[in-house]
């Protein structure tokens, strides 16, 4: 296999302030270095941030209400909700559980698309406080950092029950000390986590809420189940 080097690029992660850059060359041409870019289309930062994911994922789910809003504008309200749901929100959602943001900067932008969506779906344009939030109750649309959370633990569930080819014993440790207080008797060990960046990856931070859950819910017979047990229809 050739690589062409001109589609290669070199990015050093890291948490800090400062790194070591190095320069790389592919076929005698040095590689140009980048500090964000797209993988199995997911944008990757090189400080481990998830700016412009986030900036990606409002821009598209933005453009292509806008689109809906121009096209559908006088259709009923039910058919304006289900071409949200179905062509704006996935670009919202696309692998969530490998880049869920913490930070309520990013969780406000995104939310943000959602809740114009609401106001043109119900064509309710008031400025009252707490409009908005009436709206997405009455249209039964659960926030968006909510999915994510459901998505994540939907996730874990699945591997925990052997569902997707990721090796469980790997990453689920099953707490082994005796006399602690335990929501359900599948609770895992939580990693140490130094940094943000992998607190709030999927492993430490889905486990955190997993132990949390209800012993019903955890030992759920099937994914529609465990995820009617989460109100994530």
């Amino acid at each position: 296999m050739r690589f062409n080097s001109s589609k290669c690029y070199v990015m050093h992660i890291s948490s800090g302030r400062s790194t070591t850059h190095f320069n790389y060359k592919l076929g005698g041409q040095t590689l140009q270095t980048v500090h964000s870019y797209p993988y199995l289309g997911i944008h990757l930062q090189d400080n481990l941030k998830w700016d412009t994911q986030v900036a990606h994922a409002t821009t598209k789910a933005s453009r292509v209400l806008g689109l809906i809003k121009r096209n559908l504008s006088n259709c009923t309200e039910q058919l304006k909700a289900t071409a949200y749901t179905s062509l704006v929100r996935p670009h919202l959602e696309y692998a969530t559980p490998a880049w869920d943001p913490h930070l309520q900067k990013h969780c406000s932008q995104l939310e943000r698309v959602q809740r114009n969506a609401a106001r043109f779906v119900t064509h309710n344009y008031s400025k009252t406080e707490g409009t908005v939030t009436k709206l997405l109750h009455d249209l039964h649309w659960m926030s968006l950092q909510n999915r994510r959370s459901a998505s994540r633990l939907t996730l874990l569930y699945k591997i925990n029950q052997n569902l997707i080819d990721i090796p469980k014993e790997n990453f689920l440790k099953p707490v082994t000390l005796q006399g602690l207080r335990r929501m359900n008797t599948q609770n895992f060990q939580q990693p140490a986590c130094r940094i943000n960046a992998y607190k709030y990856s999927f492993f430490p931070r889905t486990i955190k809420e997993w132990n949390m859950l209800p012993e019903g819910t955890v030992n759920a017979s099937s994914i529609n189940s465990f995820k009617h047990n989460l109100h994530f229809d």
